[in-house]
C-alpha cells in the first residue's frame, strides 16, 4: 500500500468512526424521545379519564343546563 492508500483508509476509518458516534448520540436521543412520548400518552389518557369525571359531576350538579352558563 502506497501512501496515498493509507492516507485514504485513514481518512475513511475516521469517517465510519464518526458515523458510529453519531449512530450512538441518535440512538439514545431516540430512546429519550420515546420515553417522554410514551409519559405523554399516560398523562393525557389519565387527564381525559379526569375530564370524563369532571363532566359526569357538573352534569349530576345541574342537568338541565345544555349549555354553560356563559354561553
Amino acid at each position: 500500500m502506497n501512501e496515498n492508500d493509507m492516507n485514504r483508509l485513514a481518512e475513511l476509518e475516521e469517517r465510519v468512526v464518526e458515523l458510529e458516534i453519531r449512530f450512538t448520540h441518535q440512538a439514545r436521543q431516540l430512546e429519550e424521545l420515546n420515553e417522554v412520548l410514551t409519559e405523554s400518552a399516560d398523562m393525557i389518557s389519565v387527564l381525559r379519564k379526569e375530564n370524563r369525571a369532571f363532566r359526569q359531576m357538573l352534569k349530576g350538579l345541574a342537568p338541565e343546563m345544555l349549555e354553560s352558563p356563559d354561553e
